[in-house]
């Protein structure tokens, strides 16, 4: 029997014409097909209207980039930037863009960001499913159309970030585990199917961003304690599925071994997770600060359900249920609150890590809203009852102002932030300047937006030394540092001899070179042994002739390109305004 079988009717027939037309927005809830049919419209208009508003922002070109390198070289294991594997995130979310661009042949704006979509409304629709199994249709309805009305999903439903799809694969698999933890105790069949299923989602939440067994299991181990059968977790379902799951990223992480190396993978990964979870390996003294702030920004994030969850902490809201909803009741206390301090006490504070346990506060806000509405009896209606209490009014309200908000982030918040990025324009006026077919070397610059919507081939190298040696010339980008080191004057030969004023600066050379020709010393400072040193030539140049910059070595990090001349082609702008420099390297033979 449902959880809400035996309360009391919102309202009787006779209710006055205002209360019968509040209630026409709810009763799609009294039909199944209605209720799907509305969270769809729902759905498409939070999630798909605006999926192509903006370039892309911050992290989503790093995404996109990489994704666009999967439908390049059709190798869809190992992530690749620039020509280097790149481990710090697993292919899942790079596969999904590229999976969803395929179709087309090339990774756009809004092909990125359909994972993300469909990964939201799958997750609206999976929470239909769940709430209206346990408490009832319209529950359920209530419940789906609660948890997207927040921050987050705003903003990171209609992106190209990783963290609406790892939302998806954490949400299913803890459903699905609580659907086989009632199997086990009504006694039901599908445990099997639904500890396998439950798995598989975790595997996959891994092969996305790593963390999903971290909120999978700090959900299901305080449950299964709480409830007192741990003992599943040494049963043959959830083993067998824990075996399939762990094969399947085994099987990944041998492939992309074996397609790279292990001390690639492992310095990666291990830098990636040390780094976060554990404060002697943070390259900052542990944040207290910040871990204090933590709870309140996730419960910030959240608003307003967050203060609705708030009240389901009481312990006698738990008698308010059955033993339905006092299981879901305990899930949910166990996925949001062993979560929120486990990501609080770790040494990385970063709000969107913590994600996947939004779904669970909002479940809470939706379970409080529920019991308070159906809680209202008819005979007891007045005004401070229908400000405070929750009704449908309410939440269609917020619902009309939801849509208005999602508007205006489209329309205005999304131009703002983008205002001076401009990385389709910077990368059109990079393309301008590159001749077609050449590849663009780095070495420090960081800038994927610019380098996605370039869509030329470019290779990261760690230093001009490793430029490959050919007649025809190369193109390079120098952050304003790098270029300084490079551009820099030589250092200051051991005893050189006086020169008049004005005059160049030369040294004795035990080789008689000719009029204008760069002189090498075997050098003994900074360099490796037995390299030359490279000094400026004192040549004239013509009026508006470009200048050519030799490269001396600085500081022993070995910024000499062996003697090739470097030519300024321009002077460019990343997406945070930080100057480039586009150089030109000359010179060299194989």
């Amino acid at each position: 029997m449902s959880s809400l079988a035996t309360l009391p009717e919102a309202a009787p027939r006779q209710s006055s014409s205002l209360s019968a037309w509040l209630r026409l927005p709810l009763q799609p809830a009294e039909r199944r097909w209605s209720a799907v049919l509305l969270l769809s419209v729902l759905c498409a208009f939070l999630f798909f209207y605006g999926l192509n508003a903006g370039e892309l922002y911050r992290t989503e070109g790093l995404r996109a980039i990489i994704a666009a390198e999967f439908l390049r070289s059709g190798n869809w294991i190992v992530p690749t930037l620039y020509g280097e594997p790149l481990f710090t995130k697993p292919p899942g979310m790079y596969a999904a863009i590229a999976l969803c661009s395929w179709p087309f042949g090339v990774v756009t704006d809004w092909s990125a960001r359909i994972p993300s979509a469909v990964a939201a409304t799958a997750t609206v629709f999976l929470w239909y499913w769940y709430f209206t199994r346990q408490l009832g249709r319209r529950a359920g309805l209530i419940a789906a159309v609660i948890l997207p009305l927040s921050l987050m999903w705003l903003d990171k439903a209609p992106s190209a970030e990783i963290d609406m799809l790892q939302v998806a694969w954490v949400s299913a698999a803890i459903l699905f585990f609580l659907r086989a933890l009632e199997a086990e105790e009504e006694r039901s069949p599908g445990l099997f199917f639904w500890w396998l299923a439950a798995m598989l989602c975790v595997a996959g939440g891994f092969l996305t961003k790593w963390t999903a067994p971290a909120f999978f299991y700090g959900t299901a181990v305080p449950l299964l304690w709480w409830r007192g059968r741990l003992r599943l977790l040494w049963g043959w379902p959830h083993l067998t599925g824990l075996v399939v799951a762990v094969g399947l990223c085994l099987a990944w992480v041998a492939a992309a071994v074996a397609m790279t190396n292990w001390e690639i993978f492992y310095n990666t990964v291990s830098r990636e997770a040390l780094m976060r979870l554990s404060p002697s390996h943070h390259h900052r003294p542990y944040p207290w600060g910040e871990t204090l702030a933590q709870p309140w920004l996730i419960l910030a994030t959240n608003l307003p359900w967050s203060i609705f969850a708030l009240p389901a902490l009481r312990p006698r809201f738990a008698g308010l249920w059955d033993e339905r909803g006092r299981r879901l009741l305990q899930a949910l206390h166990c996925w949001a609150w062993p979560n929120l301090l486990f990501w609080t006490v770790i040494p990385e504070h970063a709000i969107r890590h913590s994600a996947p346990l939004f779904p669970a506060i909002s479940g809470l806000a939706a379970m409080v809203w529920i019991r308070w509405k159906d809680e209202a009896s008819p005979g007891r209606r007045s005004l401070s009852s229908f400000i405070l209490r929750p009704s449908s009014f309410h939440l269609i309200g917020f619902l009309a102002v939801w849509l208005v908000v999602k508007v205006v982030h489209v329309h205005l918040i999304v131009p703002v932030r983008s205002h001076g990025r401009q990385p389709q324009a910077k990368a059109q006026q990079l393309a301008a300047l590159v001749p077609p077919g050449a590849t663009l070397y780095l070495f420090k610059v960081k800038d994927e937006g610019i380098m996605f919507y370039y869509g030329r081939p470019v290779r990261r190298v760690n230093g001009p030394d490793e430029l490959p040696s050919q007649p025809e010339p190369l193109y390079g980008i120098l952050t304003e540092q790098e270029w300084r080191q490079w551009n820099a004057p030589p250092h200051p030969y051991p005893s050189p001899p006086k020169r008049g004023r004005g005059e160049p600066e030369s040294y004795p050379s035990p080789l008689k070179q000719g009029r204008g020709e760069p002189e090498f010393h075997p050098s003994s400072l900074e360099q490796g042994r037995g390299e030359p040193e490279f000094h400026p030539s004192p040549l004239k140049r013509g009026r508006g002739e470009s200048e050519f910059h030799p490269s001396p070595p600085v500081g022993g990090e070995g910024l000499g390109v062996r003697g090739r001349p470097i030519e300024v082609i321009a002077h460019l702008q990343d997406e945070q305004g930080d100057p480039m420099v586009l150089v030109r390297v000359w010179g060299g033979h194989p």
